[in-house]
């Protein structure tokens, strides 16, 4: 599966307002970039309690019934003029609608697993849903979570990075993103701020004080330059931003500033039996922003089936 050159995009759909406005966003990136388009929906509801009353035939009926109903939903929500194209291919699935989603994704080897969001931005904390969360955590490819209210292209591209490998990558999908949709990209590194306190507080002066926050910033800013030089950014026009502060705060006033359309992150994700995580700052980020967000996971993530 190529990160850098999106081919298959898998879109989740449950018929909502949101997973509506997701799949028009979905449709624009597939127009923009030529790409083939699964939209899925899953069943998980159905009439197990009365299946000891239907025969086998009747029980297989009501499944193609119901699973007839579904396609037609799908093709309601594609306008006319791309329902011939085998570019755009309907799916209906029964069972958990996060796991069928995840099995879709590795069968169809997408590059982009896509799922709107019932969550909401502002000051109270926001849910983003229980199967939109399990996918991000859980999915091995790459995830975009939409917020936007209709595709625009994605002009303008922030991409936070710590200089880790998880961020190196990110940084790499932006790039070839930012190609494909010429945009410009922004490439963020917030450096804490909580690290930096200790050391400004342990100077004896003022005229100290200011020449370790200097020294600080010089160090930051060769490492910074130093972990751009392992990434190929040809071809892109870029801008480098470097600051102290909070990162999941920050991250998120300046793509409001910037208009952001898009933000890609790397995740330091893992798996586990009691939980998962995709690593406080990018979680949060999630939950916040405004705009559309790519989760880029390490490379050796992998999650098994239940």
């Amino acid at each position: 599966m190529s990160l850098f050159v999106h081919k298959r995009i898998l879109i989740a759909t449950d018929f909502s307002e949101f997973s509506k406005v997701a799949l028009d966003i979905c449709l624009g990136v597939s127009r923009c970039m030529k790409t083939k388009l699964y939209v899925l929906h899953t069943i998980e509801k159905f009439p197990h309690d009365y299946r000891h009353l239907l025969s086998s035939a009747v029980h297989a009926d009501m499944k193609q019934k119901l699973e007839e109903e579904a396609v037609e939903k799908i093709k309601a929500m594609i306008p006319g003029e791309l329902l011939e194209s085998e570019d755009i291919v309907p799916i209906v699935r029964f069972g958990k609608p996060f796991l069928e989603i995840i099995k879709v994704a590795r069968e169809e080897n997408v590059d982009l697993l896509a799922v709107g969001t019932h969550g909401r931005a502002g000051v109270d904390r926001v849910i983003l849903g229980s199967v939109a969360e399990r996918i991000v955590r859980k999915a091995g490819c790459p995830v975009m979570v939409i917020r936007g209210k209709k595709y625009v292209g994605f002009k303008r591209i922030i991409v936070p990075i710590d200089l880790s490998d998880c961020s190196r990558k990110a940084l790499e999908y932006a790039a070839a993103t930012a190609r494909a949709h010429s945009s410009k990209l922004t490439i963020l590194h917030v450096y804490e701020e909580s690290f930096v306190e200790p050391y400004v507080n342990a100077a004896n002066s003022e005229e100290e004080a200011d020449e370790i926050m200097k020294e600080i910033e010089r160090v930051n800013e060769t490492k910074y330059d130093e972990f751009l030089k392992t990434v190929d950014l040809s071809g892109v026009e870029y801008e480098k931003l470097l600051k102290k502060g909070i990162p999941e705060t920050d991250i998120v006033e300046i793509a409001m500033e910037q208009q952001a359309n898009l933000i890609v992150m790397g995740t330091h994700g893992r798996s586990g039996i009691k939980h998962i995580l995709i690593g406080s700052t990018a979680e949060e980020v999630v939950r916040t922003v405004h705009c559309d967000i790519v989760i880029v996971k390490p490379e050796k993530f992998s999650f098994s089936m239940p």
